[in-house]
Formats: structure tokens, sequence, C-alpha cells
């Protein structure tokens, strides 16, 4: 997947533009390494795992004011750059999240994750409701970066809490102001290669990475804390599962409810983790 994903982004960029492949505690770094070379990207090797953690080593490493994070399971689309650079210097933005879509092909994937809800170009505030896009298609300024200091390394994948890396980023951006716009013409596709024990999984660490969040976020914003938590357990959680069991969907209501059990997980430890912070 990493070899697919790096030669889409150099098909893609220009000839000056700079390539960071972060190998986070791989069992395999040979194999990393030879896909990086191939794609002529410069390799950060860390023996520690953890998505957040080589996010932060990889952006500290660019020597650019831009900067963009793909996950080595998505391939961009050909204009992504463009578009992502078009969005980052139009008036006061300061971070894109970008469109992540289903790849031609896998449609009838078992529900597909970590794909976008949005279709149509929307300023992100704290305001809204619903999906506002993930770091696995994502472009930000190194200083909106260094001002948060980046991601927290107590979140996100190879972490207990195993997810919500992304969305703790952009509260804490939002705190501080700056502002971000969601855009389709970034776009990129997310390899649904997970199988349905995988899936359960993947929601299983979504909630308590979610919990997590929410625990933090209501340290300092009650009110939206209390908002998302309504939607996390209530619009995407009790009432997704009762759709699922009415249209006969089994599966996709044991997911949910796997999740929004872990989000209630979630939020127990990081309360007690904010209370003893």
């Amino acid at each position: 997947m990493l070899a697919t994903c790096l030669a889409a982004l150099r098909d893609d960029l220009d000839d000056g533009d700079e390539i960071i492949v972060v190998d986070s505690g791989s069992h395999e770094p040979r194999s990393t390494a030879e896909a990086a070379a191939a794609a002529n990207a410069s390799l950060i090797r860390s023996d520690r795992a953890g998505a957040s953690l080589a996010r932060n080593l990889g952006w500290r490493a660019a020597a650019t004011d831009l900067v963009g994070f793909i996950d080595d399971d998505v391939r961009v689309r050909s204009g992504w750059a463009d578009a992502m650079i078009t969005a980052l210097e139009a008036g006061d933005v300061d971070f894109v999240t970008g469109g992540v879509v289903v790849p031609v092909g896998q449609e009838l994937a078992e529900r597909p994750v970590a794909v976008s809800s949005r279709t149509v170009r929307t300023p992100l505030h704290p305001g809204l409701a619903g999906d506002i896009g993930a770091s696995a298609n994502l472009g930000i300024r190194r200083a909106a970066l260094a001002a948060v200091d980046g991601f927290d390394e107590r979140l996100g994948p190879g972490t207990w809490a195993a997810s919500a890396e992304d969305l703790d980023l952009f509260d804490r951006l939002f705190r501080e102001n700056f502002a971000g716009v969601f855009e389709p013409l970034a776009c990129a596709e997310h390899d649904q290669w997970r199988s349905k024990r995988q899936l359960l999984m993947l929601d299983w660490r979504y909630g308590k990475g979610m919990g997590v969040r929410l625990a933090r976020l209501a340290t300092w914003d009650r009110a939206r804390a209390r908002r998302l938590t309504t939607e996390a357990l209530i619009t995407q959680g009790v009432r997704s599962v009762v759709q699922d069991l009415r249209d006969g969907y089994e599966f996709g209501a044991l997911t949910v409810t796997v999740r929004t059990f872990a989000t209630v997980i979630g939020m127990v430890v990081g309360a007690a983790r904010e209370a003893v912070s």
C-alpha cells in the first residue's frame, strides 16, 4: 500500500516538492526504505510506534511552510496537490481537510470507513456538526502546527486511545482561532482492505479515541463537548443502531454498538487522566 500511495503522490507533485516517509516502528524497515527510495522520498525511522509521533517527526523535518499528510492506505487523485495549495492560499485558511472516497471497484465494500460525508467546499469551525475530515488527507500551515505543538502523542494508533488524534488536533486549532476548510477537490481514495473482524476492532479503537478526545475537550469547552457527546452516543450511536436493525443490517448495528460502548469507556478513562494531569 505504501508503494502505491507514494507512486500516486509523486505523479501529482512537482519535481521540487518534498515527500517524507516516516517509518514508525514497522517490522519490515527494509521494504519501507525500498518503497521510499523508489519514490525519491526522504525516510525517517523511529523505533517507537505511534501515528501522532510519526506525523510530528515528519512535519518538523519538512522544509516547507505548507505541509500535507497522507496515510499509507490512501491514494491521492490527480489534482490533489494543486487543490490543497489553492485552498491553503485562499484568504485566512490555516488547514484543509480533503475529500476521501471509496476506490472504483470497492463500492460494495462492507461498511466503508474513513471516507468523507461532505461533497461541497465547507468552512470548518467549532459549531459545525458532522464530519470535518481526517489527517489521512490533510493540508496545514507549519505555523499552525507549531502553535499547538502538533499532534498529541498520547492519542492515535500506537497508543491506548488508538484514534481521534486528528479530531483533537482540530479542537486545539479551533481553540487558537485557526480557520479550516473542507475541500472536496483535494480528493484521495481510501483502500477498504479490512475484514469484518478488523472492522470491529477498528470501531473499538475509534470509540476509545473519541471518548478520550471528548473528555479532554470538556476541560476547556464544555458546551461543545456536550454537543459532540450527544452526537457520538445518540445520533451516531443509538439511533444508528436502531436504523441498521430496521434495515436488517445486523453487522452495521454491531459495529456501531461496539464503537458507542468504547466511547463511554474512553470518556471514563479520559476524564480520569485529565483529573490527574
